[in-house]
């Protein structure tokens, strides 16, 4: 259910632009992932998406402390609901980090494939290619250095997200904790409130049949009464 932003709730608009910005961030990975990975236009939108994706995962740290400090001032189910819109944002970021870190099987290939041509048509591996960097296509800028680089970075990002998911699933597991609190509570109020309830039927059938003894007491002193003045009319007329 999505929240609507009543009086311009500072929360809820800061929410919006994440969103906003995890739109972004796709559309970009788009069209980097149409380019050559090893063309310049890939580098830099591989680098614009590095940058947002700390973005994104930085503003939603904050918005996940401001939720806390004004809880107390929501609904449980607003509250609820705002964790939620929050958790679906972070689900998203760690999918937005894959595809980020993910290299398509058939363009990795394909630049190996490049590489090795444009390397053997120049002659310029050597038996120490490895120690030193030596540019890889003739129409890019990228070294072997910066190969490595990248995969650290790769590398880096990938254990960012394993982070923020592993974050997501303990703030889960610590909300599942505080519901069976709230159950348990829950359970022995509704003990407490039948052992009252069973006290208290115990006591009102005691005074029920403590007032039905009174009642047939009663009705029978009425009876000896009525018999005794029956008795004396009856003594008078015989003597009179």
């Amino acid at each position: 259910m999505a929240l609507i932003n009543i009086d311009g709730d500072p929360w809820l608009t800061e929410l919006d632009a994440c969103e906003n910005l995890s739109n972004d961030i796709q559309s970009q990975l788009a069209a980097r992932n149409r380019e050559n990975q090893l063309s310049r236009d890939y580098g830099v939108l591989s680098g614009t998406v590095r940058v947002r994706l700390k973005q994104l995962g930085s503003e939603l740290d904050q918005l996940t402390r401001k939720l806390g400090l004004i809880s107390n001032t929501l609904t449980a189910g607003e509250t609820e609901r705002r964790q939620r819109r929050i958790e679906a944002l972070q689900s998203k970021l760690i999918q937005l980090q894959r595809q980020f870190t993910y290299v398509e099987p058939a363009a990795a290939r394909s630049a190996l494939f490049e590489t090795s041509s444009s390397s053997r048509g120049r002659g310029a591996f050597d038996d120490d290619d490895d120690d030193e960097p030596a540019l890889i296509p003739s129409q890019s800028n990228y070294t072997v250095a910066d190969l490595r680089s990248q995969q650290t970075r790769i590398l880096e990002d990938q254990n960012e997200g394993l982070e923020a998911l592993s974050q997501v699933i303990s703030r889960q597991k610590e909300l599942a904790t505080r519901i069976g609190g709230e159950v348990d509570r829950h359970n022995d109020i509704l003990d407490d409130l039948a052992q009252t309830m069973e006290t208290t039927d115990g006591r009102i059938n005691r005074e029920t049949r403590q007032i039905g003894t009174i009642t047939t007491q009663d009705s029978t002193w009425g009876y000896w009464i009525v018999i005794g003045l029956l008795f004396v009319a009856i003594v008078l007329v015989g003597i009179f």
